[in-house]
């Protein structure tokens, strides 16, 4: 579902908007060949925030903290740690959550594949000054694949 739909939808408003062929060409690639980085790991979807960084979290009148703006959806909860290049959160953030959802097998190879989907979708809203983030993290999935 994340590379067809997620990815792949992606992709094609590069290739769509910018006439980005040769990012669609190879993201399409990365999904066929991206099963490697998820074996051995059982996925159970839960909710998530979908757009959790800074700008998304402020705190009420008693300091509580308030997260705002969510785009949730179901999936793997790895994917919430897609935006955190602009989050600013600190060690402390992820020493908390990876106490209540622990870290699985291979999570560090998949963390660049999660923070992809966001450098396409800034690409797709803000243009080409994240093109060559995201077409960077794809060519290292190819490299580390050997697709």
């Amino acid at each position: 579902f994340y590379g067809e739909h997620r990815l792949g939808y992606q992709l094609k408003l590069a290739q769509d908007q910018y006439g980005d062929s040769t990012i669609y060409q190879r993201g399409q690639r990365l999904i066929k060949n991206m099963a490697p980085l998820f074996e051995d790991i059982v996925i159970e979807p839960c909710l998530l925030h979908g757009d959790l960084w800074s700008g998304n979290i402020t705190s009420d009148k008693n300091g509580e903290p308030v997260i705002l703006d969510p785009a949730c959806y179901y999936g793997h909860n790895e994917a919430e740690f897609g935006m955190s290049w602009c989050a600013g959160f600190g060690g402390s953030f992820y020493t908390s959550y990876f106490e209540v959802m622990p870290k699985r097998p291979g999570f560090e190879k998949r963390r660049d594949l999660y923070l992809l989907y966001h450098y396409l979708n800034h690409y797709n809203l803000f243009g080409s000054g994240y093109r060559s983030s995201a077409i960077s993290i794809i060519d290292d999935y190819l490299r580390m694949l050997n697709a």
